[in-house]
């Protein structure tokens, strides 16, 4: 099971809300040092982090397993990412 696992509904198409994310994602990776690439509609992200966010037709979710380090601040990781992603598909 993934140290961080969440779903988000979203009102928008799949495409509109992947739009949306992909600024939060960018930022994120960076403050965290993590490195991602876009597949589709799935980006894989690894570093202090391992996981996946999926933009789905009326969801994006998110699974990550953390490193040693990171799951000290496992917490904190957990909710600037939830804030993150809720305040970009408000």
């Amino acid at each position: 099971m993934a140290d961080i696992q969440f779903k988000r509904k979203h009102p928008y198409s799949r495409d509109e809300a992947k739009r949306r994310i992909k600024p939060s994602i960018d930022k994120t990776a960076k403050s965290f040092g993590l490195r991602f690439q876009w597949n589709g509609d799935v980006c894989n992200f690894e570093g202090q982090a391992k996981g996946h966010i999926v933009v789905k037709d009326d969801t994006v979710e998110m699974a990550a397993n953390l490193g040693f380090a990171a799951r000290l601040l496992k917490s904190t990781i957990e909710r600037t990412i939830r804030e993150e992603i809720d305040h970009t598909l408000a």
